[in-house]
């Protein structure tokens, strides 16, 4: 999403911070490397006012994702990360159930995503990412070039994640993270 805006013209790239995920940061061209400070880059919202890096009325936007293609998402990510600099794939990491359980003993940091985000955000599914992103920056008077495809992780088999997770760990991972479910519905009912 941030390059839909680094492009817009809406954004100083100079003046303006803004943070780029180290992940991505060597495909992102030299004048876009002035990125803010990469200790930020995983704290809440509410740590992030804490250490006073940004004011509570700051005006927000952000990303929601369905709650169990996230956590489909992550499996398969840890998954193939331990994979390729470990070469083995931890037992927490063997099937949906048993990282599901992980998380739910507290043993892996897996936060709701409305943590990093505050109420008054506004949030786009990434489903329908272009047609929010060019909306809103349009409206502000920006340009929006080209569909920016989001990077994805290629290893996601969703439709295989959920025949594996059980329906009760399913329930419960829907119960945990009701509120980023119903966020997700909301805006994904704007394009669908």
């Amino acid at each position: 999403m941030v390059f839909y805006f680094l492009n817009s013209g809406l954004v100083d790239t100079e003046k303006d911070v803004y943070i780029i995920d180290k992940d991505v940061l060597c495909k992102v061209p030299d004048n876009y490397k002035h990125a803010g400070r990469h200790e930020n880059m995983h704290l809440t919202f509410n740590d992030l006012m804490a250490k006073r890096a940004i004011p509570s009325e700051i005006p927000c936007i952000s990303t929601i994702r369905n709650p169990l293609e996230r956590f489909s998402s992550a499996f398969y990510f840890l998954r193939a990360s331990h994979l390729k600099y470990h070469n083995s794939i931890p037992k927490e990491y063997a099937d949906p159930n048993i990282l599901w359980d992980h998380i739910k003993a507290k043993k892996i940091k897996y936060l709701p995503q409305s943590d990093y985000f505050p109420d008054h955000a506004e949030l786009f599914n990434t489903e329908n990412l272009h047609e929010h992103v060019s909306k809103y920056i349009l409206e502000r008077g920006g340009k929006v070039g080209g569909r920016i495809e989001m990077r994805k992780n290629p290893d996601n088999k969703l439709d295989v994640f959920l025949a594996e997770l059980t329906s009760d760990r399913k329930q419960d991972i829907l119960d945990t993270y009701a509120k980023d479910f119903e966020l997700w519905e909301k805006a994904y009912a704007v394009y669908n």
